[in-house]
């Protein structure tokens, strides 16, 4: 402890492992030099660490010091029983409780970050990470309200904040209040790209296509070399059947970044709404070439090829299934190539198979109602009527639920003439 007090690290550590030496269960000095070694960042902390605890399972300092080195080393399967152990610790400290909430996250755990975060801004009421933190667990647990109360302006409002903001509002349906928040996000941060794609994104999402080429035509003077600026204003372009323009846009994003699939990607698109499906078959294959695990256009090529009526036992459909393996190597948890595969599984009659896909689609996403609707048909063909039966139940459900939604919405009326 002398030695590690005048900064002579090695011999602190000799001394350490002399005493461990001599009695390798000393208590005292296994707490200083998992102590010693954490604080100087040095690669041993580990090592004293997991012996201390496996003296001392209870001991939630060395829960907490153990805890932020896995989180460091991005293992947040560790982080978690770790933070679990020392949750008081944990709390007291700003950076430690974002980071638990970061893994809960990260594990799905969408509940127990809330319960986290909403504790740890009783400690840090000002703490304007704490609160984006919560408002964004709360948007994935799927309480908008509340994520609404957490994020209502402040005057520490940074372009962050705004962007989180709206979207919370885009979900709750108020366009234009994300439409304003976005906007004051690219106003104040004129260099973040994602402010930009966002809000031209909600403008496609919501028919407004020019006013999309506007914001990407702002963010490209902004970020004249973002290949994703191009893509979506490409994008923009091609729903309003500038073609030419599109064209233009979307060889600019292959250019700018040939390793992502922008460029190749939203030419496919525009090929297959031109019925040229040759075309964007050709466009998605040159892309594969050049990324062969490219999730997105793997998925593409799939739908395409499905859609063109690739039936079993064929070239077509075998390309198909090919390319949703590929796809879901790179990306496990893309649902919408489980889906595909789900169907491609179901034309060459495996219903096991088909099921396996949509089950775990429906565990990714388990409000879609094309997933569930085709798993109550394998269901039934497969003859298990008792989880058809509660299948069916929630799909009513879920139907009952969309119905009050639109129920809920306010009649928009035109001008008393």
């Amino acid at each position: 402890i002398a030695m590690g007090d005048m900064r002579k690290t090695q011999e602190s550590l000799e001394s350490f492992d002399k005493a461990l030496s001599l009695d390798p269960q000393y208590i005292p000095a296994l707490k200083a030099a998992a102590q010693f070694t954490y604080q100087n960042h040095n690669a041993k902390a580990s090592k004293y660490l997991e012996r201390l605890l496996t003296l001392r399972p209870n001991e939630a300092t060395a829960h907490a010091m153990a805890g932020v080195l896995d989180y460091k080393a991005h293992n947040c399967a560790g982080v978690i029983p770790h933070f679990e152990q020392s949750v008081q610790l944990v709390l007291s400290n700003e950076i430690s409780a974002t980071e638990f909430a970061a893994c809960l996250l990260e594990e799905h755990r969408t509940a127990d970050a809330v319960r986290i975060l909403t504790q740890a801004r009783t400690v840090y009421p000002q703490s304007r990470n704490l609160r984006y933190d919560l408002g964004l667990a709360q948007l994935e647990d799927g309480h908008i309200e509340e994520a609404l109360a957490t994020l209502q302006p402040a005057a520490d409002d940074d372009a962050g904040i705004l962007n989180l903001r709206a979207s919370v509002e885009s979900a709750a349906g108020n366009l234009d209040a994300a439409y304003a928040d976005l906007k004051r996000a690219t106003e104040m941060n004129p260099k973040e790209e994602r402010n930009y794609l966002d809000l031209a994104l909600l403008c496609l999402d919501h028919d407004n296509e020019q006013l999309a080429v506007d914001v990407a035509t702002v963010g490209i003077a902004h970020l004249p070399k973002d290949a994703a600026m191009y893509a979506v204003r490409g994008i923009a372009y091609a729903q309003l059947s500038k073609y030419d323009a599109a064209q233009e846009d979307f060889a600019r994003a292959t250019e700018l970044d040939p390793g992502r699939p922008l460029g190749e990607v939203a030419r496919s698109v525009l090929y297959d709404e031109m019925d040229q499906p040759e075309k964007a078959k050709q466009s998605l294959r040159q892309q594969l070439e050049k990324a062969p695990g490219d999730p997105v256009a793997n998925t593409l090529l799939a739908s395409l090829l499905i859609r063109q009526g690739a039936a079993p036992r064929t070239p077509e459909l075998a390309e198909a299934k090919a390319a949703l393996a590929r796809a879901l190597q790179t990306d496990p948890n893309a649902v919408e190539a489980l889906i595909l595969l789900g169907k491609v599984d179901l034309e060459e009659e495996d219903l096991p198979g088909a099921l396996n896909a949509l089950e775990r689609a429906e565990r990714l996403d388990p409000n879609n109602r094309s997933t569930l609707n085709q798993m109550l048909l394998i269901l039934r063909k497969l003859g298990r009527t008792q989880d058809a039966a509660r299948l069916a139940v929630r799909l009513t459900a879920l139907l009952s639920a969309d119905a009050q939604r639109r129920n809920r919405q306010p009649v928009q009326t035109g001008p008393e003439r």
